[in-house]
C-alpha cells in the first residue's frame, strides 16, 4: 500500500506502470493499494484509457487489463545497457547472439509500440 498521499498526476503515473507490469488488477485491489475509493480509481482509468491501451472487463475474471505490448518508460534499457549488450554480440554463439538481439528488440526505446 502507498504509504503517502500522492497527487493525481503522480497516482494515475503509478497505477499505469503497475498495469504495465502486471497486466491485471482489480478496482478494489488498486483502491486499496493507493488508499482512495474506488470511483477514484474509476475515474482514474476512465482517464488513463484515452492515452494507453487499458480496457476494463466486467463479471467473471473482470478488472482491469492493459493490453500486451505496452511498456512503461521505466522498463526500457537504458542506453549504457544496449550498448553493453551490442558490444557483447560478437563474443557469444549463434543462438546467444539471436537472443540478445531478441532482448535489445524487445526492450530497447527505439522500438517502442507506444
Amino acid at each position: 500500500m502507498v504509504k503517502d498521499k500522492l497527487c493525481i498526476s503522480e497516482r494515475r503515473i503509478k497505477i499505469l506502470d503497475k498495469l504495465a507490469y502486471i497486466r491485471k488488477a482489480t478496482c478494489c485491489e488498486l483502491a486499496i493499494e493507493f488508499g482512495v475509493s474506488i470511483k477514484t480509481i474509476n475515474r482514474d482509468i476512465d482517464f488513463l484509457s484515452r492515452f494507453a491501451p487499458i480496457y476494463t472487463k466486467k463479471g467473471n475474471n473482470g478488472g482491469i487489463y492493459m493490453l500486451p505490448g505496452y511498456r512503461s518508460y521505466e522498463h526500457y534499457l537504458s542506453n549504457e545497457e544496449e550498448c553493453l549488450l551490442q558490444q557483447i554480440i560478437p563474443y557469444v554463439n549463434c543462438d546467444q547472439q539471436k537472443i540478445i538481439a531478441g532482448i535489445i528488440a524487445k526492450f530497447s526505446r527505439r522500438s517502442a509500440n507506444y
